[in-house]
């Protein structure tokens, strides 16, 4: 797990993937909890800037990765090859968004 992670996020994380899986009750207050600390770096900063479009845009991102996820489940066209490069497609940008975070959250680190 991430270093810097709170031991209270830490801790929701290990509890909510100990199974492998995520529940949709699991994913909704890891959703709330992101949020609700989220706010606190809001509060700090501000409601109309770069930290609360980054918020807003994570919301929109999630909705966006669900709805398409969606459609690609309701085309029944959809070959397991096809489904598999859809899968693979979405992972590769999930990936770019974790890393990224990780590797601009460092440089923060450092500097700070």
């Amino acid at each position: 797990m991430d270093k810097f992670i709170s031991n209270s996020l830490e801790h929701f994380i290990e509890e909510i993937t100990a199974d492998g899986k995520i529940s949709i009750n699991e994913y909704k207050k890891l959703r709330d909890l992101a949020d609700e600390k989220f706010d606190e770096v809001v509060e700090q900063f501000g409601r109309h800037n770069n930290f609360s479009a980054f918020q807003k845009s994570m919301d929109v991102s999630m909705q966006l990765l669900q709805t398409s996820i969606l459609d690609a489940i309701k085309d029944k066209k959809l070959t397991p090859l096809g489904k598999a490069i859809v899968r693979d497609a979405f992972k590769a940008q999930i990936e770019y968004l974790e890393l990224g975070g990780k590797l601009f959250l460092d440089k923060f680190i450092k500097i700070g």
